[in-house]
This record gives C-alpha cells, sequence and structure tokens, in this order.
C-alpha cells in the first residue's frame, strides 16, 4: 500500500456566487437596495432553484397562494393559465394534471409545474407578489455581470492557480507538499500586506481572500502576485529569491487597515 498522498483536487464550486446561494447582505455590497435584497430572498423562497429547471415539481396551488392569490379563486387562475399549457407542446412536458379530492369531498383538479413555468406564471401575476418577482428578475439582470466579475477573480483565477501550485509542490518535493503551498501562499499575503496568512485569519477571522472579496481591484492585485510567485516557484526558483522579486513588484501594495478600517 502506497503511502504517498494523493494531490487534492479543487474546482472552485463552493467559492461561485450565483442568484441562488448570494446572501442578502452580499446582494447590497453589490449596489441592491436593502428593499431589493430582502425581495431576492423572499422570491427564492417562491421559486426555488431546482437541478433541472424543466421538471414538473412545484405544486401550482401553494405557487397561486404565494403570488398573492390572483383571480382570488385559483380554479379560475388555474383555467386562465396552467390548463391552456397543456395543449403547449413546447412546454406540456413542463406540466402535470393532478386529479384530487378537495376537502369537500367534491373532485377537484391541482397541476404540479416546473420551476421555469413557475417563474413565468409568477411574473404574469397582477400582484403585488408578481410585481415582486418581476423587480426581482431586473434586479438581478443588473448584478449578472458583477456576479461574473466577481467569480472570476475569487474563484477560477486563485483555482487555477492553487490547483498549478499544488502539481508543481508534488513535482519538486512530494513530501513537503503541503508545507510548500502553503509557505508560498504565505509569502504572497506577507509581502502584500505586511501580514502572514495566519496572522491575516487571526486577525479578522477569515483568509485573505475572504477579506479581499468585496475589492476586486485589490483582489486583482492578490492573483497578479499570486501567479507570479506560482510561475517562479514553478521554475525551481530558490526561496530567497521567490520573496525577494514579489516584494520589489509587489510589496506593500495592500494596506489593510485602510481598507478594512482599523480593528
Amino acid at each position: 500500500m502506497s503511502n504517498t498522498k494523493s494531490k487534492p483536487v479543487r474546482n472552485g464550486r463552493s467559492l461561485t456566487l450565483s442568484h441562488d446561494n448570494i446572501t442578502q447582505k452580499q446582494l447590497i455590497e453589490f449596489g441592491l437596495s436593502v428593499e431589493a435584497a430582502k425581495r431576492a430572498v423572499y422570491v427564492r423562497h417562491i421559486l426555488p432553484y431546482k437541478e433541472d429547471p424543466a421538471l414538473p415539481c412545484i405544486d401550482a396551488r401553494d405557487l397561486w397562494t404565494k403570488i398573492g392569490k390572483p383571480y382570488k379563486r385559483f380554479r379560475d387562475w388555474a383555467d386562465s393559465y396552467v390548463k391552456p399549457l397543456l395543449d403547449d407542446r413546447s412546454v406540456s412536458a413542463e406540466i402535470s394534471a393532478l386529479d384530487e379530492v378537495s376537502k369537500s369531498g367534491s373532485p377537484t383538479k391541482n397541476y404540479t409545474v416546473s420551476r421555469n413555468l413557475a417563474a413565468h406564471l409568477a411574473m404574469q401575476a397582477r400582484t403585488i407578489e408578481g410585481k415582486n418577482i418581476r423587480s426581482y428578475f431586473l434586479d438581478m439582470e443588473r448584478i449578472v455581470f458583477q456576479l461574473a466579475e466577481y467569480n472570476l477573480s475569487r474563484a477560477v483565477i486563485p483555482v487555477k492557480l492553487d490547483n498549478r501550485l499544488t502539481h508543481a509542490t508534488y513535482k519538486r518535493s512530494p513530501k513537503l507538499a503541503t508545507e510548500h503551498e502553503q509557505k508560498l501562499k504565505s509569502y504572497v499575503c506577507k509581502i502584500l500586506t505586511g501580514l502572514s496568512a495566519g496572522e491575516v485569519r487571526l486577525k479578522y477571522r477569515m483568509g485573505i481572500r475572504d477579506v479581499l472579496r468585496n475589492n476586486p481591484e485589490h483582489l486583482d492585485r492578490y492573483n497578479e502576485a499570486y501567479n507570479m510567485a506560482v510561475s517562479m516557484y514553478e521554475s525551481d526558483m530558490k526561496w530567497k529569491r521567490i520573496e525577494l522579486v514579489l516584494r520589489q513588484v509587489h510589496g506593500g501594495k495592500v494596506d489593510l487597515e485602510q481598507l478594512l478600517g482599523k480593528e
């Protein structure tokens, strides 16, 4: 049995933000108003993310209640907006008709619709809830490019560099791979900020990437410094030389106290 440690593979999925997992606080940081951020959380409750958005999985009667009970009676609303979709070949696979028994014992019809259809139906509702849902999609359109830029700087680029460094450390010194990886990352952090990675985590209770996550300019600078450090390590440059070159180019370029305020 081999004692060689396997190299970790990172994909950055846990670091990526989307309309589904972005928090109310982060939405405000991205420029939405407090009202819009609260609205986003509310709409996600009505229209939760689904792995397959075309699969019938949302109870139409429950949806009708959450969007303000348009037409006052479920049957009237369903007959006007849901039932006709059964004959529409482009979406008929996204809806299922269900025969049920009402509380009074009489037969009644219900439907299960896909997340996509539920969104369309919700946006058509002439209720306050329907207006909020329409506004939500406009809000998300406003920040879509900011999310893409954030994910590029926060997840895509750093994770690619992490994987490059991991490969290089195992190639250069398998037994010291983890130690070398931590050492190089700490070099980058210390040279940029004056604090080691451990000191940043101790002071701010989060890693350097999380500290910089809402500052794209500083995060880009971190990525540039990290990329330079990884490239020098890959070329078998000595530690002292790596530190010297990094310090000449990136030394003290991120002032955390000015960025975050003195603790």
